[in-house]
């Protein structure tokens, strides 16, 4: 099913545990924020981690109560390989999300709706 620009099963656990796509999964509030966020950056955008099952968040290191759990983040990036597409990307994404949390990596951005105001840079360039 298509929610704008993304397809639900984008947002699916990696490991295969059940992900249903509604409010108790995956916030309505980040689907609109990533909506608004690949409307201004005019290209498509992947969703490399949505919705993390609590063993699969576990399994890649994420930390625990991570807001992946929550239904409240993705970790996104441009489709092309451009490079130069993936700073104009994250610096949409600082710009628009003034009430949650980005995270800058050297190939994808965190974005989540945790209802504060939190940045972090793990790029190693």
């Amino acid at each position: 099913m298509k929610i704008g620009f993304f397809d639900t099963k984008e947002f699916e656990s990696k490991d295969g545990k059940p992900s249903p796509f509604d409010d108790t999964v995956v916030k309505r509030e980040l689907i609109v924020m990533l909506n608004a966020i690949r409307s201004r950056f005019g290209k498509p955008i992947v969703v490399n981690s949505g919705y993390r099952s609590p063993e699969h968040n576990e399994a890649v290191g994420g930390v625990k109560n991570s807001y992946h759990t929550l239904g409240l983040a993705a970790d996104i990036r441009p489709l092309s390989k451009n490079a130069a597409d993936l700073p104009v990307l994250q610096k949409i994404c600082d710009e628009m999300n003034r009430t949650g949390g980005v995270g800058f990596y050297d190939t994808f951005v965190h974005v989540d709706v945790r209802g504060e105001y939190a940045r972090w840079d793990n790029r190693t360039k």
